[in-house]
Formats: C-alpha cells, sequence, structure tokens
C-alpha cells in the first residue's frame, strides 16, 4: 500500500532492546552474509538485502539501516527476517545511540511492519527536514495508514 503526493523519506527508531528474537525463514529461504550486510535467497535467488549504512542525520555519523527487496510477493516477511537480525546484532554492539531506519514516506506496507516490530516516528529534525516537517510528514502518514490499515496490519 502506497500513499501518494510524498516521496519523501522519514525516519523510525527502534529503542534498544525491543526485539529479542530472529523471525522465522520461510521454507527454502537461507540467510547470507556478506562484510556489509545480510541477504535473504529464497530458492538460492536474492529477495531482500539489509546493512547497516554511515549515515550523518543528526550532525555525526550513526548506523542507519537501508533495506531493499527484490521480490515484492515477500516484502513484508523478508523486511522482517532480515530487519529482527541487524537490530539483535545492534544491540550487541555498546553505544548510546538507538537503531534507525530510514523509509520512504509513501511505503505504508513497510512504515507499518516496521511500527508492528517496535520502531517509532521521528519527529525531531535531521539532515533532510525540521521538526515541524517531520511532525507534518508523520501526520500525513498516520492518516494514510489509518484509512489503509482499519482493522491494523494483517499479514
Amino acid at each position: 500500500m502506497e500513499m501518494t503526493n510524498s516521496n519523501s523519506e522519514i525516519l523510525m527508531v527502534l529503542p534498544k532492546k525491543t526485539i529479542r528474537k530472529h523471525a522465522a525463514l520461510g521454507q527454502g529461504w537461507e540467510i547470507d552474509q556478506d562484510s556489509c550486510g545480510l541477504s535473504v535467497l529464497v530458492d538460492q535467488q536474492p529477495a531482500a538485502y539489509a546493512m547497516w549504512i554511515s549515515a550523518d542525520d543528526f550532525g555525526t555519523q550513526r548506523p542507519s539501516i537501508r533495506f531493499d527487496a527484490f521480490v515484492q510477493s515477500n516484502k513484508l516477511q523478508l523486511f522482517e527476517v532480515l530487519i529482527t537480525r541487524l537490530a539483535i546484532a545492534y544491540d550487541q554492539i555498546p553505544g548510546k545511540y538507538p537503531l534507525y531506519i530510514r523509509l520512504r514516506a509513501d511505503d505504508l506496507d513497510l512504515i507499518a511492519m516496521a511500527s508492528r516490530m517496535g520502531f517509532v516516528p521521528y519527529f525531531g529534525s535531521w539532515s533532510l527536514k525540521t521538526s515541524e516537517e517531520s511532525e507534518e510528514t508523520w501526520k500525513r502518514i498516520t492518516d494514510s495508514l489509518r484509512n489503509a490499515y482499519p482493522a491494523g496490519l494483517v499479514r
């Protein structure tokens, strides 16, 4: 489900120790790790990739998650499988900053899934938005999510 009239990005923050177990792999799925991130292979074909990137969204370099799905049919399950693994690994690293993810504001499915997993909207200022712009974008997203998912996200 996508929201129209917006191609901007938003940030969501995951408080530490929120995710405690890995999401289950689908049948025929396997995890592959390289030096930068994790892939899910479905029947030995790349289906999705997630990694930490160093981003300067708050005036200092901090790890952020980037997610790309190559197969749209299982996008939400692929997201959950990869992000749970990255979040658990991140919690093992000593640090004071929570993990965050940058998503497209019009990708309501991923925003809803991230929220379900424990990510919370970031309303403050960052490199691409003032706090007022962040808040206004989140108001539009919240309205769109209420319309798109009146009974909540069903997978």
